[in-house]
């Protein structure tokens, strides 16, 4: 026997159903055309403010060319507040440290560039703001302080990882220890920068060679080791 005994009660069954369920079927329909659009909406407003992000950091790339290092620090303010979450507010902070250096102010520029570190989601970004911060400290004379955080990184704590940028770490401790006026702990760190550099290895070399021949203790090994990593690296270039 079939459910529904004629036309008109099938009728009135869907009457009855639609009466029921119009409410919720309505303001599903409405829900979902909300989603589609509002996920475009988002999707155009986030286009729109990364070209704005792209065009406000040509013109501090344009004010950094002419110089106008008081323009281009406000811009890079600027970036930095409306725009931080796009690449060009961490790019931004790398220009304003060197504006703030130009002006002498090596305070500032660390603070910027410990402001890149911390908004960068590119680790390469990252280290190039850490790395000259480390270098502007051990020129203001924090050479302790900066021994002890280069050795944080090669430690990696914090999740620091160094990866490709050890060497240079490790040509800064070498740096640092040769102001100190531990010539050892300075040989040992730009060996060990020549053994993974792969910038400035002539430069690590010549700083390497500055400190002297080493003592008989050192050990022929490691000057053999420094010497064949910068005869590799010269190969390679």
């Amino acid at each position: 026997m079939d459910v529904y005994q004629t036309e008109e009660e099938q009728v009135e069954s869907i009457k009855k159903w639609w009466a029921e369920n119009s409410r919720a079927i309505i303001f599903g329909i409405g829900l979902g055309l909300f989603a589609v659009f509002g996920w475009q909406a988002w999707k155009d407003q986030q286009q729109s403010h990364a070209v704005e992000a792209s065009d406000l950091y040509q013109q501090l790339v344009t004010t950094m060319q002419k110089p106008n290092f008081d323009a281009a620090i406000s811009l890079a303010v600027e970036l930095d507040e409306k725009y931080t979450e796009t690449p060009y507010g961490a790019l931004a902070g790398l220009y304003k440290a060197k504006a703030e250096l130009e002006r002498t102010d090596s305070k500032a520029a660390v603070a910027s560039l410990e402001r890149v570190v911390e908004i960068a989601d590119n680790n390469s970004i990252q280290h190039v703001a850490r790395l000259r911060a480390f270098r502007i400290r051990v020129g203001e004379g924090d050479v302790e302080g900066v021994i002890k955080d280069v050795d944080s990184v090669l430690a990696e704590e914090n999740g620091v990882n160094p990866g490709e940028f050890i060497g240079q770490y490790e040509e800064i401790k070498g740096d640092g220890y040769r102001l100190l006026g531990d010539v050892e702990k300075a040989r040992h760190g730009y060996i060990a920068a020549l053994r993974t550099a792969t910038l400035n290895r002539r430069l690590i070399q010549l700083k390497l060679d500055d400190l002297g021949p080493p003592p008989a203790k050192f050990g022929a090994s490691e000057q053999k080791k420094s010497q064949a990593n910068n005869v590799e690296g010269e190969s390679e270039g």
